[in-house]
């Protein structure tokens, strides 16, 4: 069987830097093949006018590759190197599906303010169209300055039993089998009376810690396959908004990944990216995993066979 694909996006920036460190860490763990795309749209500026198309071209894949994509060449795991005309997001999405990318990784500055520049436009854009589970990397926290290994001791899901949650929930098991790690697996709920002003308190109370005890029981239900696989895990009830909470709870915790499941198109405002899992990419200081409805059962497992011919590293365009 084919072992997992892992396309990521390159421009030079900090942040596809951290990107690509996140790729090459997961191709490792999981014996897949890492892609690195770089589009030549991003770097028009680059280009000396003096300079013809091809001799332009010829000196940015070298740059590409052994400028940017240098940690791939000291890596231990398959990986290659593409370099293709095109918008960043055109050829990023075009990749995926040459390529039957298992997942997609892109760095993001997320700067959490107006809407339209949220994660900066190709990592939004990426994150709407995708169709299969997408990466998304901030700049390094300050306390992995210093760290070159990827390190992932503990992921927090966010479950709210649609199959793209559980979708969710199984990559993160596949991650956390893979690099020894465990997982907090949280759902929130929001409990609404449905006489608010005449409840007494007493009667509210009862009935949320009832609600808690319940979504507590279904919860163990989910994760029981994954204690099965030897991974450790917590289970987690909050009331509150769920974006919010998961981010609170990704701090409690000190998540190294947050991993949540979208069900695309949530409201006219939202675009074809569901609320949480935009407001959760954009704003955590940690990566997020944004799991779509169409990326169906996929799993992230390492390869069990040789494909010699997608082993070289130069870059192709």
């Amino acid at each position: 069987m084919e072992g997992t694909r892992i396309l990521v996006g390159v421009d030079g920036s900090t942040t596809s830097q951290e990107a690509l460190r996140w790729a090459i860490g997961l191709g490792e763990a999981l014996g897949g093949e890492v892609v690195a795309v770089h589009a030549l749209g991003l770097l028009d500026r680059w280009r000396d006018p003096d300079a013809s198309a091809r001799s332009w071209r010829r000196t940015l894949c070298t740059l590409v590759e052994r400028t940017w994509c240098a940690p791939l060449a000291r890596s231990h795991g398959r990986h290659r190197v593409e370099v293709r005309d095109g918008d960043p997001v055109d050829v990023l999405l075009a990749a995926v599906e040459d390529e039957q990318a298992d997942l997609l990784v892109v760095g993001s500055r997320g700067v959490g303010g107006r809407p339209e520049l949220a994660l900066g436009s190709t990592s939004l854009h990426v994150l709407q169209e995708a169709r299969v589970p997408v990466l998304v990397v901030p700049d390094r926290r300050p306390a992995a300055a210093a760290a070159h290994a990827l390190r992932l001791r503990h992921l927090l899901v966010g479950l709210d039993h649609s199959q793209a949650s559980r979708t969710a929930l199984e990559l993160a098991a596949d991650v956390a089998a893979s690099l020894g790690g465990s997982l907090s697996v949280l759902e929130v709920v929001e409990y609404v009376p449905a006489f608010p002003l005449d409840e007494p308190t007493a009667a509210r109370g009862r009935i949320r810690r009832w609600a808690a005890e319940a979504t507590m029981a279904l919860l163990e239900a989910e994760v029981r396959k994954v204690r099965a696989r030897g991974v450790g895990v917590q289970v987690v009830v909050r009331s509150g908004d769920p974006a919010a909470t998961l981010l609170e709870v990704a701090d409690d915790v000190d998540a190294d990944l947050v991993v949540v499941g979208t069900r695309g198109r949530g409201g006219p405002d939202e675009l074809l990216l569901g609320s949480v899992a935009r407001t959760v990419a954009d704003r955590a200081r940690r990566p997020t995993l944004v799991v779509p409805t169409t990326a169906g059962a996929v799993h992230l497992r390492g390869c069990t066979d040789d494909h010699p011919e997608r082993a070289s590293a130069g870059p192709r365009s």
